[in-house]
């Protein structure tokens, strides 16, 4: 099933196409106890399989997979030499010698070209698997134990899928894969052939179709930062936070652009870091939309993630701390002020304490 078939397919089940995300009516509204089911087409995703796949990857990531546990998940990214990101993403480590990499499907061409340019002496291959698999999310209260119950992933509650955590499960004799981004929230990799099938048996079992902003609603809520082709190369991790996510290690050693990267952290250099704000409804900010300061004579950051709710914009920002600390009036070009509100995290905390 290709792309177009799949969106004929939700098609049929009532969602509408805007930007390539599907929408589904009343697919917006935001309720936590209610199991949701979205299609995650604007993600993609890297394959990387063969002997040295972790010794590879683990030379050019800033996070740490030979600690990582099989069957484990932790975000990471991949930084060029001066340790801004070309890439950040979900790493999913089956095995030592196959990962996946979950990440925007418009930056995968680029996180692509910039890793293979360093895996050439290394018994591994890379390619781009976003149209043989499709991507499905579960949001809602007990994401984890939802999913464990409708795909058969435990026997009893107590081997529920948890957070941070992998389960291949079998459908319709083909191999899938669940995967705990957090308690609320479990993302499905299955076959394309399959997917109309699985969308259908989740459907038919209490799952409600949701609209794919509900799900960029739960990074935004958790705080957690994705990279677009329009952002790439323009953070260094600290800013997004990625730090504070369990997605850098300052003890695994060497990788691309770490020197920076321990440099900015050891001395507290970081002048921006990531924000959650919301603003007044209207068009929903782009990835990379810059933001003024004042009479909007200067620039002080950058959208990095935005979706609407009731009647407002929420989003991720990277910002000058110094600019937010001094209360300045934050705004977009076309007038909209950021009102800045508390992250779900402690955005000051120092991950080396």
């Amino acid at each position: 099933m290709d792309q177009q078939q799949w969106q004929d397919f939700l098609g049929n089940q009532g969602a509408s196409w805007q930007n390539g995300s599907a929408l589904f009516p009343g697919g917006d509204s935001a309720d936590g106890g209610q199991l949701q089911l979205t299609d995650l087409s604007p993600m993609g995703a890297i394959y990387v399989a063969g002997p040295d796949s972790q010794k590879f990857l683990q030379g050019q990531l800033t996070c740490d997979l030979v600690n990582l546990p099989d069957e484990q998940l932790t975000l990471g990214s991949h930084c060029n030499p001066k340790g801004r990101m070309i890439s950040a993403f979900y790493a999913l480590k089956i095995e030592q010698s196959e990962f996946i990499l979950l990440m925007p499907r418009d930056l995968i061409a680029t996180a692509l070209a910039a890793l293979k340019k360093y895996a050439v002496f290394f018994k591994t291959e890379l390619s781009d698997v976003s149209e043989q698999y499709r991507w499905l999310a579960l949001c809602g209260r007990d994401a984890c134990g939802a999913a464990s119950q409708l795909l058969s992933l435990s026997s009893s509650e107590d081997s529920d899928l948890l957070p941070h955590q992998l389960r291949i499960f079998d459908h319709n004799g083909q191999r899938a894969l669940a995967a705990g981004l957090s308690t609320h929230n479990v993302v499905l990799q299955v076959p394309a052939e399959q997917a109309a099938d699985l969308w259908q048996q989740l459907a038919s079992n209490g799952a409600t179709p949701a609209s794919y902003p509900q799900w960029l609603l739960q990074l935004v809520e958790a705080g957690t930062p994705l990279v677009y082709r329009s952002t790439s190369e323009e953070f260094i991790p600290q800013m997004v936070n990625l730090h504070l996510l369990g997605g850098v290690s300052f003890k695994k050693g060497c990788y691309t652009g770490q020197e920076v990267v321990a440099r900015m952290q050891y001395l507290g250099a970081a002048k921006r870091r990531m924000y959650r704000a919301q603003i007044d409804s209207g068009d929903v900010p782009e990835p990379g939309t810059e933001i003024f300061s004042g009479e909007g004579k200067s620039s002080v950051g950058n959208i990095v993630l935005a979706s609407p709710q009731s009647g407002e914009t929420v989003l991720l920002a990277v910002l000058t701390k110094s600019k937010v600390a001094d209360g300045e009036s934050l705004q977009l070009k076309d007038g909209r002020v950021l009102e800045v509100l508390e992250l779900p995290y402690d955005a000051d905390s120092d991950p080396l304490a």
